[in-house]
């Protein structure tokens, strides 16, 4: 079923008209001594439980991506995370929970295990207690601040005969639990630095989020994060602190365009407290995946409901996600996939996490590469073409028009530009002449401006010889309206100024007896 028609059933079943309040709607269907039909309505319309249609429609109507970077876990990659940190798990803690996509892909795997979601946003917590509930899942939900280490509420759910029942507790527990398993796709790139007692580093919210994982995992912890944290400098010390003392066991390179909102590429970190080598697995199946494309009719007027637009999205498939956990689980090397690398090699490094920082070229290819200074000068040359012209673009309008997306690109090729501009520092016999210039060609504004602007003075952007004829033409409809309607104006008031139904003021007949006397 396409998204729009599961949504409007969904709004049926809560008695909903304005999407915005089917979070308060599903709230007191739970809590009250119906609970249960609504639990039978919505099995008749989404009967597939290992499906978590709640969430789709969250993300598209309701999620917050400016402010609380919400953007929940994709299916193929919440089941990798699962079944990367199945180990015969009794109980599992799921940072971040949303509506709960990771959970019910754990759960998929391991039906019996006891569950604690915490999740911060109160709007979402009613789609993880319903989604919870509907599958008979034992678990504490409680809406807490991670980074903050402040709980607000508590649920407890207890498995029933077909549906779990939900408590609300008076006091909300603040206590840190261990389960034997964690995982984790927290919101990336927050602001603020962080200070704990396990570590005496000065850490970023991504590491934060790290560190309270570790902390509440008895041995295995997954965590989902923006590919930028495997190799950037200002993070090396965080890395090595993360290898040294957090049991990292492997760091997972992932293709881009795997999310709903974001084109960026992430990553998955593997922490193992019973690890047994003092080498890290580094992998790389940023290129192994497929390709799914989302069949979605467009919103608002009749121009765009009868239009089907289309996303494509890179996927994992069953095969690839046995062949990842394969290589995780049995620590196999795969040429220019995966890859074991030591501490000597890794302080060398920088402690870098991506496998590309260690691959060995192959010396007997009959392949020929050109000089890294003419590569690096014609990447400068698209970066130069594509930085003549700048947009800047209120944060609002930015993400009506599509650009949010761009502008989160730019923001995550920029982190790597700046990790791979770092390596050239650690070339012994090789000099690089210039780096790799920044992306300078769209901003984000909180202020209400649109500027399009060409900002080298000598140089015209090829783009314009484009954009001008569009202008040009918009600019030529525009003045024909404007033409047609005054054309239209002419001839209704030519009629009423001539039968006298729509008369001067004294003045303006003064001003034309005026004119006829002369």
């Amino acid at each position: 079923m396409e998204l729009k028609e599961v949504t409007q059933k969904i709004r049926q079943i809560f008695k909903v008209d304005d999407i915005r309040d089917l979070p308060s709607r599903i709230l007191g269907a739970i809590l009250s001594p119906d609970a249960r039909q609504y639990y039978d309505a919505y099995i008749s319309v989404c009967p597939d439980m290992s499906e978590d249609w709640l969430q789709k429609t969250y993300q598209f109507y309701l999620s917050d991506r400016k402010e609380k970077k919400q953007d929940y876990t994709p299916r193929s990659l919440a089941l990798l995370l699962s079944v990367l940190t199945s180990c015969g798990e009794r109980s599992v803690y799921d940072a971040c929970a949303g509506s709960g996509s990771l959970t019910i892909r754990k759960w998929c795997v391991s039906p019996d295990a006891e569950f604690l979601c915490d999740e911060l946003d109160g709007n979402v917590i009613p789609l993880l207690l319903f989604n919870l509930a509907l599958r008979n899942i034992s678990a504490r939900v409680r809406r807490r601040d991670i980074l903050a280490g402040e709980t607000y509420e508590e649920y407890r759910l207890t498995r029933g005969d077909r549906y779990s029942s939900i408590e609300r507790l008076m006091f909300p527990d603040n206590e840190s639990v261990i389960s034997d398993v964690a995982i984790s796709n927290p919101p990336f790139n927050l602001p603020g630095r962080f200070q704990i007692e396990a570590c005496p580093l000065d850490l970023s919210a991504n590491y934060r989020f790290i560190m309270n994982g570790v902390s509440n995992s008895k041995r295995l912890f997954g965590i989902i994060l923006p590919a930028g944290i495997l190799g950037n400098m200002a993070e090396k010390d965080s890395r090595e602190w993360l290898f040294r003392n957090a049991g990292l066991k492997a760091a997972i390179s992932l293709p881009e365009n795997m999310f709903e909102s974001t084109p960026v590429a992430t990553c998955i970190l593997l922490f193992d407290k019973d690890r047994k080598d003092d080498r890290l697995l580094v992998v790389d199946v940023s290129k192994s995946c497929d390709k799914f494309v989302r069949e979605q009719r467009g919103e608002g007027d009749r121009s765009h409901t009868e239009r089907i637009y289309r996303k494509t999205f890179n996927v994992f498939n069953e095969d690839q996600i046995s062949a990842i956990w394969e290589i995780v689980e049995c620590g196999k090397e795969v040429r220019n996939v995966s890859q074991f690398v030591d501490i000597p090699l890794l302080e060398s490094h920088g402690w870098s996490f991506m496998l590309g920082s260690y691959l060995v070229p192959d010396l007997d290819s009959n392949t020929q590469h050109r000089d890294f200074n003419q590569i690096i000068s014609d990447i400068n040359r698209v970066i130069r073409e594509r930085n003549i012209v700048k947009v800047t673009v209120n944060k609002v309008w930015a993400e009506r028009l599509g650009l949010d997306s761009i502008i989160e690109m730019s923001e995550a090729n920029a982190e790597i530009v700046r990790g791979i501009n770092e390596s050239f520092r650690f070339f012994k016999n090789y000099e690089v002449k210039e780096q790799i210039l920044e992306d300078r060609y769209i901003a984000s504004s909180a202020s209400k401006v649109f500027r399009i602007e060409n900002m080298d003075k000598e140089t015209l952007s090829s783009i314009m010889y484009i954009f001008i004829p569009i202008y040009k033409q918009h600019l030529m409809y525009l003045n024909n309206e404007e033409n047609r309607l005054l054309a239209e104006l002419r001839d209704a008031m030519l009629p009423l100024l001539m039968n006298g139904k729509l008369e001067l003021s004294g003045e303006q007949r003064d001003a034309e007896a005026k004119e006829e006397s002369l």
